[in-house]
């Protein structure tokens, strides 16, 4: 079917119209995505002010010094210094110290801090919650120094205007560890009394405070999040998106108390996650005014409501451009998928009878959204491969402005494709029709097979079906101005999700971020379908070009500097049985810098190194052994009961390490394994096995006497575990190695540390 001149410049015209409208809602997102202007130390007293909150930070970096991981000196220092601001607003803090043990087969000595506000009811508290540990590499400026200043400051505010119910901080400990102060706090009296918990985390230094997790009824929570903030966030396809992603926080630990609960964080510049460069110089103040506005509001909500009965009920919700907060029963949105897909069919039916367009070119249109995304899919894929990075080892560059670009303009090129392949048998009808009939059956399978993000499908779908129903009752000139309506209320929903998947999953959201903007753009495919063939052709081919230029851009551009820097981390390794030593390196860019490369006689690529406690494939070098002294195990009892091995001994370094670790071979069944008589919880977290498939327990805060380690397999043995003993930091002989990464690189996560392991054979007696 071939459209004369005057379809041609109508449909030239309603697809340039669409566009531009279409981008302008890109722009509007952007512009609504921003965290809001930080308030002065002179706000209002019962307001979240990020000045205040910023003072507040600042006293806790100065009591640390740099970083404060569990059970350390600086560690101590913090907890004093909360202790004290608790103390300074009138409140009563109690510090509860337990051994814990958590779900990543760790153990550490752990110190909360408990503090109780009062409010007009105490009955059933809310629980505030945020961690003052930090990992061993960085000062934790953002995670989670922002959310105890945060707290600290809502506690403020909480003194001045009280809430309707108490509420309970919970400072907790060893969050980095494993989760352990959260355990812990299980245990703790006040944890039979909770009736909310709102917890606080980052994963990043900058970008809007997000609601991306719920526990207990999403619906209750989706309904209380928002009223008292100004910029609203949230969508059911954050929590639904991580459930798969291979990470946990406190809330993980407390859904244990079976109430409603909200996760908040802020997730941009996570080049800077758990590494020096999560300080207070890079920790965006905007970012802390939302997340703490966000938390206040929330809180307050949560203490007026009725937390004895909360009703019960999933939500299928998003947020409109920052300004609301929409939701329906899951329900509710399922059921609208299917009468949408019952609308849509009936509108192609009509559409067919009334001859607007035939049967035949129904059923190509139906095809353009599965070729839409199935190109955007690829399109997506290739340009963050054309990176040349690992998407695991190093999701984020240090200049992404080209990648999310190209991943932006590939899923364009890519919706704007059925009307170039499509558009001349199917015709501007057959497009409509079709395209929202597949829409509409594409939402009703995604509101059973991922209803969280449903709403991804069901809004254009939603828009394409209703408005093709009045088309067919209209001229020809409604449904090219329903095209752009139908684009731009699907852009509404969809364009947030593209704007923070790749703050959210790196280079990996590719695919992802094309597949949004494809399915923004789709909508506009019947107006393109009046276009010339060669004009079709272009309309696909520019923004496809364009793509491959930015992607390009993104592979010369360096992909870390000083503020995004890359992370070389080192180890120091030796093996006292055989008197061997090695130095470990791994790079998150796939490769050493040559002035660390020039400290030893690395490897020319990364390896898996030997033995059950190996890192990721890491960069080896073979050095002179320091003879440190190796740890030690000594059995008090080794013994086969029942046909199982069981095993009670005291773990101990002479070199005054401060963990230990207990690593038995792949296919062992553990029953059971304690330290100091806490016993290790069976591993449910996600990432609970050593790179070898071991199972790896750690012992964190070793005292000089050690610890007893008690053990029972299920089989009568022997059987030959390695142990280790680890100390942050190189020995002062590798010193210079440290030393040698520039600017642009940083140790991450536990920092460097040196590590003596020896294999101990278990035999009964």
């Amino acid at each position: 079917m071939r459209s004369g001149p005057g379809g041609a410049r109508v449909g030239g015209g309603a697809a340039l119209a669409g566009t531009a409208l279409v981008a302008s809602v890109l722009a509007a997102t952007a512009l609504a995505l921003r965290p809001p202007a930080p308030r002065s130390v002179l706000a209002d007293p019962s307001q979240f002010s990020a000045g205040r909150a910023l003072l507040e930070l600042e006293g806790l970096e100065r009591a640390a010094g740099g970083a404060h991981p569990v059970a350390s000196a600086a560690n101590r220092r913090v907890r004093e210094w909360v202790v004290g601001e608790l103390r300074a607003r009138g409140l009563a803090p109690r510090v509860e110290e337990a051994l814990a043990c958590g779900r990543y087969r760790a153990c550490a000595p752990v110190a909360n801090v408990v503090a109780r506000i009062p409010g007009r009811s105490p009955a059933r508290p809310v629980l505030l919650v945020a961690h003052y540990d930090s990992v061993g590499a960085g000062p934790g400026a953002a995670d989670d120094g922002s959310g105890v200043a945060i707290a600290l400051e809502a506690a403020r505010a909480l003194l001045a205007e009280p809430a309707d119910r108490d509420v309970v901080l919970l400072l907790d400990d060893g969050e980095e560890a494993g989760l352990v102060g959260a355990q812990a706090f299980l245990s703790d009296p006040v944890a039979r009394e909770v009736g909310a918990v709102v917890n606080l985390e980052a994963r990043g230094t900058s970008g809007p405070s997000l609601l991306f997790e719920t526990a207990g009824p999403s619906a209750f929570t989706a309904r209380l999040f928002g009223p008292g903030a100004r910029v609203k966030v949230a969508s059911s396809l954050f929590p639904a998106a991580y459930e798969r992603l291979p990470n946990d926080t406190d809330l993980t630990v407390l859904r244990e108390l079976g109430v409603p609960g909200a996760n908040l964080a802020f997730v941009g510049g996570a080049t800077r996650y758990h590494t020096p460069r999560d300080d207070l110089d890079h920790l965006d103040p905007r970012s802390l005014e939302h997340q703490g506005e966000n938390a206040l509001a929330l809180v307050r909500a949560l203490a007026a409501s009725d937390l004895e009965r909360p009703p019960p009920g999933e939500a299928v919700y998003f947020d409109v451009l920052g300004l609301a907060v929409l939701r329906l029963p899951r329900p509710g949105a399922t059921a609208l998928a299917f009468a949408t897909a019952v609308v849509a069919i009936g509108a192609a039916a009509l559409s067919v009878r009334r001859k607007r367009t035939r049967l035949g070119a129904v059923a190509l249109g139906a095809v353009a959204p599965l070729l839409a995304l199935a190109a955007a899919c690829a399109a997506g894929y290739l340009s963050s491969r054309a990176l040349g990075l690992s998407p695991i080892e190093r999701p984020w560059v240090a200049h992404p402005a080209p990648l999310e670009s190209a991943f932006l303009l590939s899923g364009a090129a890519a919706g704007a494709l059925p009307a170039a392949a499509l558009g001349g048998k199917a015709g501007p009808a057959g497009l409509r029709a079709g395209l929202a009939l597949s829409l509409a059956l594409l939402a009703a399978i995604a509101s059973l097979a991922f209803p969280g993000g449903s709403h991804l499908l069901l809004v254009p779908a939603l828009a394409a079906s209703a408005l093709g129903v009045v088309g067919c009752f209209r001229g020809a000139s409604f449904g090219v101005g329903a095209d752009s309506a139908a684009a731009a209320a699907g852009a509404l929903v969809l364009f947030p999700a593209a704007w923070l998947l790749y703050p959210a999953m790196g280079q990996g959201a590719g695919p992802l971020v094309a597949a949004c903007a494809a399915a923004a753009v789709l909508p506009l495919a019947p107006s393109l379908a009046q276009l010339s063939r060669r004009a079709r052709i272009g309309a696909a081919a520019a923004p496809a070009i364009l793509a491959a230029a930015l992607a390009g851009l993104a592979r010369i551009e360096p992909a870390a500097d000083a503020n995004h820097p890359e992370r070389v981390v080192l180890s120091f390794r030796e093996d006292a049985d055989r008197g061997r030593a090695r130095l470990l390196a791994t790079a998150d860019l796939g490769r050493l810098p040559p002035s660390v490369r020039a400290a030893a006689a690395f490897s020319p690529s990364p390896r898996m190194p030997a033995g059950l406690l190996t890192d990721p494939p890491s960069f080896e070098a073979e050095v002179l052994a320091l003879h440190l002294p190796g740890p030690e195990l000594s059995p008090m009892e080794v013994a086969v009961q029942g046909g199982r091995l069981r095993l009670r001994g005291r773990l101990r370094s002479p070199r005054g390490a401060t963990e230990a670790l207990v690593a038995l071979p792949p296919g062992v069944e553990v029953e059971s394994f304690s330290f100091d008589g806490v016993a290790v919880p069976r591993a449910t977290g996600r990432r609970t096995r050593g790179s070898r498939g071991a199972t790896v327990y750690r012992r964190l805060g070793l005292s000089p006497e050690g610890t007893e380690v008690e053990m029972a397999i299920a089989s009568p043995g022997p059987l030959e575990v390695e142990i280790a003993d680890a100390s942050p930091g190189l020995p002062p002989e590798w010193a210079a190695a440290a030393a040698a990464r520039d600017r642009a690189a940083v140790s991450a996560q536990r920092g460097d540390e040196t590590l003596v392991s020896r294999t101990v054979s278990l035999r009964p007696r």
